[in-house]
């Protein structure tokens, strides 16, 4: 197996040193090592030519992470892509693991568990919830996919490798999407396809970067719906409820409703409406008059009940 590293960086300078380290000590080689630079204003850059381990680099002016990752599939000349996030590394094992579960199979793609490593108290605090996974597995259909996605949020891009046919075949990341990109990708590649899964993490996943996409992007009329507009395309292949397009519909409003303008509120009323009860449409409309009231009843709410960190396995500060 030739693996293709794909790496999307933008204003990584702190980490990127870091991260390539971790694919140069494979126990089992990469084939290449592909980092997009996608616009950044830091000294990523200089980080990257300036390293001692070979490496492709591509430029691109903020296209976004789908699309920057897009530039270095179509560049790649493995058999398969392994994706990592220029703020996330691998453990020395990682491909050695996916070669080990993927041989003799006709598996597409690739998914394990990962450690989420918190900045604000500089160490693990959770891991993926791997549901009743307690195994490395191959030859799983999408419809198990999608059950354990909803039920478990399996799902670690850093952690993601996919055969490089496969993905031609269903067209890569959609560039249009910004927020679920990785969701939309993975439903579409498994679909009628096989997959394996390990539960063993391998991939370090930084949390509460402020520099992240997904933190500069959390608040976005398009991150927002991005979930909401991957089940919607994805109805005719996946048994997609209205009971669960309500549910997901109601969380947007909400989101939408306590971080959004007024204009974006409006944008996200109208897609998501038709799937909203009654109640939940009147709720709503009182909610957009009197945002910030909706917002302290809201927060009192969240406090009352609690942290949730579902689907994430908590790991406690070491005693």
């Amino acid at each position: 197996m030739k693996f293709s590293v794909i790496i999307p960086c933008y204003n990584a300078e702190r980490w990127i040193e870091q991260t390539l380290e971790s694919v140069a000590n494979q126990t089992l080689s990469a084939y290449e090592i592909i980092v997009v630079d996608d616009g950044s204003t830091d000294n990523s850059r200089d980080r990257i030519q300036c390293s001692s381990i070979p490496t492709t680099l591509l430029q691109t002016q903020r296209l976004g992470p789908g699309a920057a990752r897009n530039r270095g599939i179509a560049a790649a000349t493995g058999d398969w892509i392994a994706f990592l996030d220029a703020d996330d590394w691998w453990q020395p094992n990682h491909l050695e693991r996916v070669q080990a579960l993927l041989s003799n199979t006709n598996d597409v793609v690739y998914l394990a568990a990962a450690e989420h490593y918190s900045l604000n108290v500089n160490r693990v605090v959770s891991l993926s919830d791997n549901g009743p996974l307690t195994q490395p597995t191959n030859q799983l259909d999408h419809t198990t996919y999608f059950e354990l996605y909803l039920k478990h949020g399996l799902l670690e891009l850093s952690s993601m490798v996919v055969q490089l046919a496969r993905l031609k075949e269903v067209g890569s990341f959609d560039p249009h999407m910004s927020g679920a990109e990785d969701f939309d990708l993975m439903l579409r590649v498994v679909y009628g396809k096989t997959w394996a899964y390990d539960p063993v993490p391998s991939t370090v996943y930084r949390c509460n970067n402020p520099d992240s996409y997904s933190q500069k992007s959390a608040t976005n009329q398009l991150s927002l719906t991005a979930k909401f507009r991957t089940m919607l395309k994805n109805r005719d292949c996946y048994p997609v409820s209205e009971q669960m397009m309500q549910g997901i519909a109601k969380t947007i409003m909400s989101k939408a409703i306590t971080e959004c303008e007024v204009d974006a509120r409006k944008a996200i009323s109208t897609l998501t409406r038709p799937y909203l009860s009654k109640s939940q449409k009147i709720i709503f409309t009182l909610a957009n008059f009197s945002p910030n009231v909706y917002k302290l009843l809201n927060m009192i709410r969240n406090k009352i009940k609690g942290p949730s960190y579902a689907p994430r396995r908590v790991v406690p500060p070491a005693s």
